[in-house]
């Protein structure tokens, strides 16, 4: 288990950083083009493809990532930079499975993530200890909705609000603003803004809180999304730059996506393990997957 004095280093770190504040909606708000949060969330879903729940398959990815320095002393479990530098991953959304094998210096990190169901294993063996659980319940959840887009938010959102839009490099992007309960990992409840474009109605930009592990909570960071990929009738983001926006603001991950396939018909028992089995097994991509 992390020891308590990584703990409080990192809380003296947030309090002594100031505060940075996360959106919120600003009262008698008013908008030209007519449309409402739902609204926005329909088009934006609609524009990556479509609801994800309804998919019958299953969606197969490889990424490689470079995380910052000063991101790694602060939250050293949180990053789990032993293991987590490269990733296979493997998604069934219709049944909820989303199973990672991420790879670093230290071995393989294995996660199983199924409702509130979490596998978790280092270099093949179960781990139970309840901090790194609680790290990477919270860190497999918001990975899923980054990489799968914001079909992730149809099950949780709980409240949906408009925010003002915001102008950035040059694009004037329309911003929601999601209450989700469960929030990420073991949060009772985070939120997430999405910044939209206003003509692909693509989602730019995930600003997210992070409530579900002891030294993030009050943290906000945001993950922009540089390039997409068409993976048949769907968009996924594919290259990523993590920010943390407050309470202090450092450039904390960027990362790529390096293959990906789809359908190729694993069960949940292929992912329910340290190893990937049966079809699963196969990195992203390959040719010849059994």
């Amino acid at each position: 288990m992390i020891s308590m004095r990584a703990m409080t280093a990192m809380s003296i770190v947030l309090m002594l950083a100031g505060c940075a504040g996360f959106p919120t909606p600003r009262d008698g708000l008013t908008f030209d083009d007519g449309l409402t949060a739902d609204d926005l969330l329909e088009r934006t879903v609609a524009a990556h493809g479509g609801d994800l729940r309804d998919y019958p398959g299953d969606f197969n990815l490889a990424m490689d990532g470079e995380w910052g320095r000063a991101i790694v002393r602060i939250q050293p479990v949180v990053t789990d930079v032993g293991y987590r530098i490269r990733a296979e991953e493997r998604f069934r959304p219709s049944e909820g499975i989303y199973a990672l094998r991420h790879e670093g210096p230290d071995g393989i990190k294995t996660v199983f993530r199924q409702g509130d169901e979490l596998g978790l294993w280092y270099n093949g063996e179960a781990d139970d200890d309840p901090v790194r659980r609680r790290a990477t319940a919270m860190t497999t959840d918001a990975f899923q909705m980054f990489h799968f887009g914001p079909s992730f938010l149809l099950d949780r959102t709980v409240a949906l609000e408009r925010l003002a839009d915001r102008r950035e490099q040059g694009t004037t992007y329309r911003r929601i603003l999601a209450t989700i309960r469960p929030g990420f990992g073991e949060a009772e409840q985070d939120q997430v803004v999405l910044w939209i474009h206003p003509r692909t109605d693509l989602t730019w930009r995930m600003h997210i809180t992070l409530n579900g592990f002891e030294t993030t909570q009050g943290a906000h960071v945001d993950t922009t999304f540089l390039d997409y990929d068409e993976v048949g009738r769907f968009v996924f983001p594919s290259s990523f730059v993590e920010r943390v926006r407050g309470p202090i603001r450092i450039r904390a991950h960027d990362w790529w996506i390096t293959a990906r396939d789809q359908d190729r018909g694993w069960s949940g028992a292929d992912v329910r393990q340290p190893d990937f089995a049966g079809s699963a097994a196969a990195p992203a991509g390959a040719a010849g997957q059994e």
